[in-house]
């Protein structure tokens, strides 16, 4: 049973983290400390598995609580989950990573991002205490052993060979016996690297040269030390590992040392992952904030052109005008929603289109950021069939795709070149068999650089979430995982090609539309739908409530607006009969729009009510339905979403 020790002054707090964490964690214990003192004994008494530390306390913070924790020899290892204030200043965050902590809470608590911190958390320390323990365990076999090596030497080997680390012993930096697990490990058949020096372990002289300088004379001073490093495999790929040394002085100036090796890959990439979701989580909180007033001002400007467009004369030149603006404003809303898939899942809009011109886009994009040295070629102008996909997500494959083509010729210039064709897989082709696609029409986009190329070793590795060859700083390693994730959700696949010095080329195949289902996929060219009843429209944004009202009255509809979700409480409560629907802002202040829809179901529980937002954690499609709400919708509104 994992536990979890929670330090807090506030006993409210506590309380409801307990609560909380009993909730999502049932089978977890939970200890509770009102002060940082009191964390700290509990700390060294119990050994929690985890602790959430709030940062603000009096007499001693959540810092010096950390400080301690991770000072002691006891505590060290048990993983720090900071909680402070949203609105935390960068120079706490870092004075919290120096004081040792493991991730950051934001006030209010998420409880989908609790669970995915403390699970992690536990995770982490499950995975780092079996290493510790199968290292001491070894480690202390490794000495006795060492002492009656002469008399009991095949023992000795018998149960380093059955070892689940690597094992070697080394003379001056050079390998004299390694177990099958090292071998293993590093790719070679076993035995076949008695005699060779350590310098092949490692992929430059840089790194073998700083190993040999700081972890040698520590081994020398103490008997004993650890470092973490990168290994290379035979094959040239490279891994994370710890390794621990022991020294033992035979005769004369050789110097021996029993070395263990752990692969701690997997370790790294946790911690990598970790680091990623506390990004990502960053910038969803931001957009967050931003999006329900941005999609407010979009809300006003897609609606008062929509309603310009309606007064125009079709034949116009002003029509063609109001029609860009509306095209910019819905991108600019789709990019919202974009951004918005960082803290949450947002359903994606798939429509027939041509790819050609999402490409054209993407281009036009790209040429105002790559170097003039970088030409740009295209041959998207056939008409290689619709698709039925999103947008924004074809957008951003290409995007994805064409930054790395332009950074893989960003010192020494190129050619970028992107075509759209065709492409039938058949049942029995076996030229096209190896692409895992169903038989069919597809639409192929190729990508190809003149660049450096891939190496023919990691290969097989580009697609792999988070995996990079740039420099720390220089790219995420999402760029690939991405583009692959959205082809494969579109029922296509991507494929790459590769030469060193002779560029790339990637190969996205989508399936295209027969006549008949774009036919049914298209959207109705039909009139707006229209009405007559009276409808309660509520918005604290003053633009919106009039913007609102002008498009439900262009369609029949008898319309009462309020900026004051009490106002519009009182109102309907007065003629609760008066009204055939309800159409409600969700974020306003006094009260919420959610929380007006339950008052209002409460004194009418048939009035039908529709929920709009422009990015809300409070409320989801789910609990709006759960709570009798009949449609959720996000803004800005258009003038078709809203007819129908």
């Amino acid at each position: 049973m994992p536990k979890i020790l929670a330090i807090d002054d506030k006993k409210d707090n506590l309380i409801t983290l307990s609560a909380l964490l009993k909730a999502l964690l049932p089978d977890c214990e939970v200890i509770t400390a009102l002060s940082g003192p009191e964390g700290v004994e509990k700390a060294k008494a119990e050994l929690p598995d985890t602790i959430l530390l709030d940062i603000k306390m009096p007499g001693m913070d959540g810092y010096e609580v950390c400080n301690r924790l991770k000072e002691d020899e006891q505590t060290k290892h048990i993983p720090v989950i900071m909680i402070s204030a949203i609105k935390t200043e960068s120079e706490d965050l870092v004075k919290g990573l120096e004081s040792g902590a493991d991730a950051y809470l934001a006030k209010p608590i998420d409880e989908y991002v609790l669970t995915a911190q403390v699970k992690t958390a536990l995770r982490v320390k499950r995975a780092e205490d079996m290493l510790r323990d199968q290292k001491d365990l070894l480690e202390e076999m490794v000495r006795e052993r060492t002492r009656a090596l002469r008399e009991s030497e095949e023992r000795m080997k018998a149960i380093l060979r059955a070892s689940p680390v690597g094992i070697g012993l080394f003379m001056n930096r050079e390998l004299q016996w390694g177990n099958e697990t090292l071998h293993r490990m590093l790719g070679y058949e076993d035995g076949s690297l008695s005699g060779q020096n350590a310098r092949i372990f490692y992929a430059d002289d840089e790194e073998f040269d700083r190993v040999g300088q700081e972890h040698i004379p520590v081994v020398e001073k103490n008997g004993i030390g650890e470092i973490e490093t990168r290994w290379m495999r035979k094959d040239g790929t490279t891994f994370d590992c710890r390794i621990r040394s022991c020294s033992f002085h035979p005769r004369g100036p050789i110097k021996g040392y029993i070395v263990t090796v752990g692969d701690i890959s997997e370790s790294k990439r946790l911690e990598a992952q970790l680091q990623q979701a506390q990004k990502m989580e960053a910038i969803g909180t931001l957009a967050g904030g931003i999006a329900h007033d941005f999609n407010n001002i979009l809300g006003a400007i897609i609606g008062y052109a929509e309603l310009a467009k309606m007064k125009a004369p079709p034949e116009s030149d002003v029509v063609a005008d109001l029609n860009q603006v509306i095209k910019s404003g819905n991108r600019a809303a789709d990019l919202v929603h974009q951004i918005l898939t960082v803290s949450r899942r947002h359903k994606k809009k798939r429509q027939p289109m041509q790819l050609k011109y999402i490409v054209k886009e993407a281009l036009k994009m790209l040429k105002a950021t790559l170097p003039s040295t970088i030409e740009i070629r295209e041959d998207s102008w056939k008409d290689a069939g619709a698709i039925n996909a999103d947008p924004a997500q074809m957008h951003q494959v290409i995007m994805n795709l064409c930054t790395n083509a332009g950074q893989a010729m960003q010192q020494n210039g190129g050619v970028l070149e992107v075509r759209i064709g065709n492409m039938e897989v058949g049942a029995e082709d076996p030229g096209s068999r190896y692409l895992d696609l169903p038989p069919g029409s597809y639409l192929r986009l190729t990508v190809k650089d003149t660049g450096y190329g891939i190496p023919r070793h990691i290969m097989d590795k580009i697609f792999d979430p988070y995996f990079t060859t740039k420099d720390v700083g220089e790219g995420t390693g999402l760029g690939l995982s991405v583009a692959q994730g959205i082809v494969k959700a579109h029922g296509g696949t991507i494929t790459a090609y590769s030469e060193p010095g002779q560029g790339t080329t990637f190969n996205v195949y989508l399936p295209i539309m027969d006549e008949a289902e774009k036919a049914e996929k298209e959207e109705s060219k039909e009139p707006l739908p229209t009405g007559s009843e009276r409808i309660l429209f509520i918005d604290d944004e003053q633009a919106l409530v009039e913007i609102g009202s002008q498009m439900l009255e262009r369609l029949g509809y008898e319309v009462v607006s309020k900026k004051s979700s009490v106002q519009a409480l009182e109102l309907f409560r007065a003629e609760p009969d008066k009204f055939d629907l309800v159409i409600t802002d969700m974020t306003m202040p006094h009260m919420t729009g959610d929380k007006l829809a339950q008052e209002l179901m409460k004194i009418r529980p048939d009035i039908p009510i529709i929920l709009c937002t422009g990015h809300s954690r409070l409320v989801s499609e789910k609990k709006a339905k759960e709570m009798g709400i009949r449609e959720l919708v996000f803004k800005p509104l258009v003038m078709r979403n809203l007819a129908e």
